[in-house]
């Protein structure tokens, strides 16, 4: 059987992780992608609002500012980055109202599912300014 695209993805993230000229490669192109996404709705408000907040939760980790994160959360974070800047995904992107949906979902469920970790480092974040 071959590698999925998930599994790539994830190879992708496990690679992507121990290199910093990797890390801000994929922080310029998840805003790249950011600026070109139209925030017509509530639903793109909030996942526009999701994804900035995991990339200053990488931005912080790699910049050694906020190092509260297990290598899990990194990996996860960042594989959730690498998914939502990939061409090809489960909807494609360029359909209309329905091609962020695999991206949306994704993020959301990222944010449940690391839900204290995020909640840590946005108090972290109110308390340093």
């Amino acid at each position: 059987m071959g590698t999925t695209k998930l599994d790539r993805i994830y190879n992708k993230a496990k690679e992507t992780v121990t290199q910093n000229e990797k890390v801000k490669s994929l922080l310029t192109e998840v805003k790249a992608k950011m600026d070109k996404i139209n925030t017509d709705s509530e639903e793109r408000s909030t996942f526009i609002y999701q994804i900035q907040v995991l990339v200053r939760m990488i931005r912080a980790h790699f910049n050694g500012k906020y190092s509260a994160f297990s290598t899990s959360t990194i990996l996860t974070l960042v594989f959730g980055l690498i998914y939502f800047i990939t061409p090809i995904d489960l909807i494609p992107d360029f359909i209309p109202a329905l091609g962020l949906t695999d991206d949306i979902s994704l993020i959301y469920f990222i944010f449940r599912n690391l839900a204290e970790d995020i909640g840590r480092f946005r108090s972290w974040e109110e308390t340093t300014g």
